[in-house]
């Protein structure tokens, strides 16, 4: 088999460098050597001439050495420019298809392709080139610098010592030495000259490659854009005998050229071209999942294993799915990733049927799966029935799909037998779905008779219509003569169910974890264990919503737009921008703006629960201070994250100074109460003359601080009442802290008791009662104050220490001793007591007196009035 000569290059072009540099490198060596043996006023005439002749001996064969590597050369360069030339013969031909009026799809791809190799190729000959270019300026530099050496040489022998004929062979010698020096240099020069011109065609075809490649990627998508709405009035008119015959006839051609020498020669020519390596590593990955398949298997088997219970259904129905499609999924992703950075093909009609083969395989890898794992469990006929129908209807689907790409491979895309293949598989489809859904109806009139109830009634609705209008929309399309665009429906759709199906996967199981997150927290709650996971586990969860929201919403624009047009197509959207008076807003700056604040608030709620119970939890302090450090760093992210935001929407210095601004001159008018909480709210944070668990009294209110917010501060009263009090009422009235510094309090208890009572008995006593309750601190101890010998009582006074948590409580429990202590020991507690007097006037009439200092009644006045009293 002979290789072409623009083929051969590839190995000529790295071996005849190598070669010719070596040369000029050692021809460099032996000039150093020469110097290096230059004779001093010391050394004999004999060992001078032996080391020039040795020096001579060594460049002559260099510059032979140096010939042929220039041959190679010259080997090299005619190569490099029959393949330039060859690739310029493309690009024109390239050219002629752009300047066509009417180009099919097929042969833009083809060409597309073809000019991605041509590129890939010459930028690889550049590099190999570029090296070259980046060693030969300093071998030539040395090499002149060796020459300027031996003519100061040549003339310091001039003028030397040395005189008679060993002077004048020496000079002979020296002057033959130079002579090769100077042809060396010459031909480097004629070397360098031919190097930068075949380097500049190199670049220059490049670029035209490039410039072409542009142009076909324009053509190509408006040529698709035109395509997929492009109608044919008549479309049964191509189907004729003769059309049938000539296209057999052209697939026997391309089919007999598989057997071709010249094919494979071409294939092979391509694979050297489009540049190896990268085919080479995504081969090599492939072979990797093959081979650790096994292992991977066993992997997601093990994490199966370990979700059990109905909490993990659908997670583990995902990763079931992943691990049966595991090589379909690598090798899917591979392609796509390899078409995705615009790698050349070898062959691009057979990658193009290789990848939607793979997306074929792998969809109906993903249906059977799950419609064998999820319709199911009632185990009712209708459940098998359906499971039973979709599965096969999947395979079917799958063999007729493979089909009718090897048709397409065979006879091209616009082939009338493609054509005639594809129609009568959408006729297939909607018979199929007909069918189908009258045995629906019969099986669930059955159910219906037998007073069962109908499995998802709504959903088997919904999914009539879209099968219905799926299949009945693609035949009617195709019939109408938009063949391109019914396709396009069937493929869209498909890649659309398929994104539903693990939208609907993920959904769930993200629905899930988020349950299992939030059993975890409320476990760790009832055992009172602080929870720093659930922020985490929570942002996580968010995180997770968002990722499934946009791949939904990438996905969807994928399905339904080419790539390219799908991102061409964001790109305006993200740059659109429009005015709000004076300040300029585009769609990028908006959603930015907004992810940052979703970001702030995900970062504060973090934040918050780390810092205090990972960092302040640690340290010794006190909790009010604790909560002030916590409000304070998120006032502060949030002011950075507003900032930020800001800065993203657009908004600048000036724009910031004419909001404040405005902000001062609304404060002034009808915001200065809430501009006067908000200040008073970071006086309390930063003064913290009340904290959080503070026991306060405002206005006769005793309640304990719940939380200092930006505009008012919540308290709740020992009743359990909720209250919410403006932030300056604390600042502005008096406001009584009991557990300022202190949480001790002291509490005393009055009581009275008869008179004639053993005082030191009654001190006795209530000094004992104290040691009883076991809230009373033991310090400061507790004392007894003798306070007034009342009208009725003598009163004392018991006095103690407690803490501001048990302050009502513990005066009752004092209370109930000091009652049953007093009762035991028969200390009589007084209470006030009144004599009433009766006394009557000279009118017959009675008055009561409560006045001890009244006169006393007469005895005949006294008999009279009991006697009266008593009728």
């Amino acid at each position: 088999m002979r290789i072409p000569p623009f083929t051969k290059h590839a190995s000529l072009s790295l071996t005849a460098a190598v070669l010719l540099f070596h040369v000029l490198f050692f021809s460099a060596t032996m000039a150093d050597a020469a110097q290096e043996k230059k004779p001093s006023q010391t050394a004999s005439s004999e060992s001078v001439k032996e080391s020039f002749d040795d020096a001579l001996r060594g460049e002559q064969s260099d510059l032979v050495g140096m010939e042929q590597g220039l041959e190679r050369w010259e080997q090299l360069r005619s190569n490099t420019i029959q393949e330039i030339e060859s690739f310029r013969m493309q690009n024109a031909a390239h050219e002629n298809l752009l300047i066509a009026l009417h180009t099919r799809i097929e042969p833009l791809e083809t060409a597309l392709n073809a000019n991605r190799i041509a590129t890939t190729s010459l930028s690889e000959r550049i590099v190999e080139f570029e090296k070259i270019g980046t060693i030969a300026p300093g071998w030539m530099a040395q090499l002149s610098d060796r020459i300027s050496i031996a003519e100061k040489r040549m003339i310091e022998l001039k003028r030397g010592d040395l005189s008679g004929p060993q002077s004048r062979g020496i000079r002979q010698k020296l002057k033959s030495l130079l002579d090769i020096l100077y042809e060396k240099k010459k031909r480097g020069q004629l070397f360098l000259k031919s190097y930068t011109e075949l380097l500049d065609k190199l670049k220059q075809t490049r670029n035209d490659l490039i410039e072409t490649r542009r142009q076909l990627e324009i053509r190509l998508q408006s040529q698709e854009k035109s395509k997929l709405f492009e109608r044919n009035l008549l479309p049964f008119k191509r189907l004729t005998i003769s059309t049938l015959v000539s296209e057999i006839k052209t697939t026997w051609n391309h089919s007999a050229g598989f057997l071709r020498t010249g094919f494979w020669q071409q294939q092979w020519i391509n694979f050297q071209r489009s540049g190896g390596t990268a085919q080479a590593i995504f081969l090599i990955v492939f072979l990797s999942a093959v081979i650790l398949r096994n292992k991977i298997w066993r992997y997601f088997q093990s994490i199966e294993q370990r979700m059990e219970g109905p909490g993990y259904s659908m997670r583990r129905l995902a990763l079931n799915m992943l691990r049966r499609s595991f090589l379909l999924m690598c090798a899917a992703v591979l392609l796509w990733l390899y078409d995705l950075l615009n790698f050349p093909h070898v062959n691009y009609h057979f990658a193009r049927f290789l990848s939607q083969s793979v997306f074929t395989l792998l969809v109906t890898k993903w249906g059977v799966d799950y419609f064998q794992n999820r319709i199911d469990d009632s185990g009712s006929h209708l459940n098998f029935f359906i499971q039973n129908r979709l599965v096969t209807f999947f395979k079917i689907l799958c063999a007729l799909v493979i089909t009718h790409l090897v048709f397409m491979g065979m006879f091209g895309s616009e082939s009338v037998t493609v054509w005639v293949f594809s129609l009568a598989i959408k006729i297939f489809l909607f018979i199929w779905t007909i069918i189908y859904w009258r045995a629906i109806d019969k099986m669930v009139s059955t159910i219906t008779r037998r007073g069962e109830t109908m499995p998802c009634y709504a959903l088997h609705y919904t999914a009539r219509g879209w099968s219905y209008l799926v299949f009945g929309g693609a035949l009617l399309i195709d019939l109408i003569g938009y063949h391109t665009l019914a396709a396009h429906w069937l493929v869209s759709w498909a890649e659309t169910l398929a994104l539903l199906l693990w939208a609907s996967i993920g959904w769930r199981s993200i629905q899930e974890w988020h349950l299992s997150q939030k059993g975890i927290v409320e476990a760790q709650e009832n055992v009172d264990v602080p929870i720093v996971a659930a922020p985490v586990g929570w942002f996580l969860v968010q995180m997770a919503r968002l990722l499934w929201l946009s791949a939904l919403l990438a996905g969807i624009l994928l399905a339904w737009a080419g790539t390219d047009f799908m991102v061409e197509s964001l790109k305006k959207f993200f740059q659109m921008d429009f005015s709000v008076g004076s300040l300029r807003v585009s769609v990028k700056g908006i959603l930015l703006a907004v992810i940052l604040f979703y970001v702030t608030h995900v970062a504060t709620r973090i934040g918050r629960r780390f810092l205090s119970e990972k960092v302040l939890d640690s340290r010794n302090f006190e909790r009010g201070l604790k909560d002030s450090i916590v409000t304070i760093s998120s006032y502060v992210i949030w002011g950075l994250g507003i900032l930020l935001a800001l800065g993203m929407l657009g908004v600048n210095a000036t724009s910031l100074a004419v909001v404040f601004g405005a902000l001062s001159i609304g404060i002034g008018f009808g915001l200065q109460n809430i501009f006067n909480n908000f200040i008073s709210g970071l006086i309390l944070l930063f003064e913290r003359p009340i904290q959080v668990g503070d026991y306060v009294e405002v206005n006769g209110l005793w309640a304990e601080v719940k939380k200092i917010n930006v505009r008012s501060t919540i308290v709740q009263t020992f009743d359990n009442a909720t209250v919410i009090i403006p932030n300056s009422d604390f600042i502005s009235q008096q406001v009584t802290n009991w557990s300022f510094k202190d949480p001790r309090m002291r509490r005393h208890i009055d009581i009275g008791v008869a008179y004639g009572s053993d005082i030191e008995l009654v001190r006795r006593t209530l000094l004992e009662i104290p040691k009883t309750i076991s809230h009373i601190l033991k310090y400061p101890q507790p004392d007894v104050l003798f306070m007034d010998h009342g009208e009725s009582a003598l009163i004392f006074r018991l006095r103690y220490w407690i803490h501001v948590d048990y302050y009502f409580s513990t005066s009752t429990d004092v209370r109930f001793e000091l009652d049953h202590r007093f009762r035991e020991l028969g200390i009589e507690i007084a209470f006030p007591q009144r004599d009433l007097h009766i006394r009557s006037d000279h009118t017959g009439s009675f008055s009561k007196n409560s006045d001890a200092n009244a006169p006393e009644p007469l005895p005949d006045e006294k008999e009279d009035a009991e006697k009266k009293i008593k009728s």
